[in-house]
């Protein structure tokens, strides 16, 4: 397993890999924008070169995930994280409650943020027995009062994803951070969803957020400016200054993606290669995943080898491959795949190959 000169593939779950085509843009505009002298570094977020790539951006979102105009796109700072805190100072009186589904690390964060500010239901919703699965809706302990229900369809951590949208008579909030952009979604059946950017929308300080219009005149009056989706709709995000930069490489992540065919042609890209690593790793006996085939991700795949020094050999030897990036997160442990927008078929092959070649290597 020696390794000479080779392209490089990252699995990190973020800060995730760059498409190269994108990257070799970033590089070639650094340092003079489009022919106007400075990097997009250095331009004002009053001007018109960059108001203009933000309406680009957003009107170039709206055709690849195909927003209806009853909804609002806004482009604003802090991450997922912060949606954590605003959510509930938006959109709870303090006598209100919020209904939060549990399946992993990121909802319960979002949960544990939320208490801080409002009554919240939590409801965990996974079973965890020789596989672990979501329990269905019905068995869910929901509040039928609360103001709005709040779940994450992918997690990253721990692999497991909501197979569809969560069909209730309620209003939905979602955090869509590592599966934005990987399939089609009806966006109808959400109220808000977000999704920081360092996965599938490119670099970190940026969060998308789509929002159902009628929502932002339910906006509490006590928010502060930079945290209220009201004014930041009002202002075009542009309260304080945006995270630019970011805006700019999203703007080129969505001219890629629409180059690659749209949102269906890399769904099924991504289907396809979680497939295939899952079906290598189900028919292994060195490697293992525990989540339940209907839950599983086709984003993130976890998964342990069953000696830990055969599973630090195994990182080792990714390395020299140049394969990265495949620790899993250090609350579990264990390995992960991140099958990312940007990962091509190359780069799975590779890993496959590898995996297929260190298993024969093990038995």
């Amino acid at each position: 397993m020696s390794s000479g000169h080779q392209e490089i593939f990252y699995f990190g779950a973020g800060p995730a890999m760059l498409p190269r085509k994108v990257l070799e843009q970033i590089k070639e505009e650094l340092v003079n924008y489009q022919g106007t002298d400075l990097s997009m570094l250095e331009h004002s977020h009053r001007s018109e070169v960059f108001i203009e790539l933000m309406d680009k951006a957003e009107y170039m979102l709206r055709e690849l995930m195909a927003i209806p105009k009853e909804y609002e796109v806004l482009f604003l700072h802090g991450g997922a994280t912060a949606q954590y805190s605003m959510l509930p100072i938006n959109f709870l009186a303090k006598n209100e409650m919020a209904d939060y589904i549990c399946t992993g690390h990121w909802s319960s964060k979002a949960c544990e943020e939320a208490k801080q500010f409002a009554n919240v239901n939590e409801v965990h919703a996974l079973e965890q027995n020789e596989k672990v699965k979501i329990n269905p809706v019905e068995k869910w302990q929901l509040n039928t009062d609360s103001v709005y229900l709040h779940y994450c369809s992918n997690e990253t951590i721990n692999g497991i994803s909501f197979p569809e949208s969560i069909k209730l008579d309620k209003t939905i909030f979602c955090d869509m951070t590592s599966s934005i952009l990987t399939s089609q979604l009806d966006i109808n059946d959400y109220d808000l969803i977000y999704a920081s950017a360092q996965k599938n929308l490119g670099i970190a300080g940026l969060c998308l957020i789509v929002i159902r219009n009628d929502l932002l005149n339910k906006v509490k009056y006590n928010v502060p400016r930079v945290f209220n989706y009201k004014l930041c709709y009002e202002n075009k995000s542009l309260v304080n200054t945006p995270p630019i930069f970011a805006i700019y490489v999203l703007g080129l992540m969505l001219n890629w993606l629409n180059d690659q065919g749209g949102v269906n042609e890399i769904g099924k890209l991504r289907k396809k290669f979680a497939n295939n690593i899952y079906s290598l790793i189900d028919s292994s006996e060195l490697y293992q995943n525990n989540i339940d085939v209907p839950f599983r991700s086709n984003v993130n795949i976890p998964f342990t080898i069953k000696s830990e020094k055969a599973q630090e050999e195994f990182l080792l030897q990714a390395e020299n491959n140049k394969l990265l990036g495949l620790r899993g997160h250090k609350s579990v442990g264990g390995l992960r795949i991140s099958l990312y927008n940007a990962m091509p078929m190359q780069g799975t092959q590779k890993l496959l190959d590898f995996m297929h070649d260190f298993e024969s290597y093990h038995a």
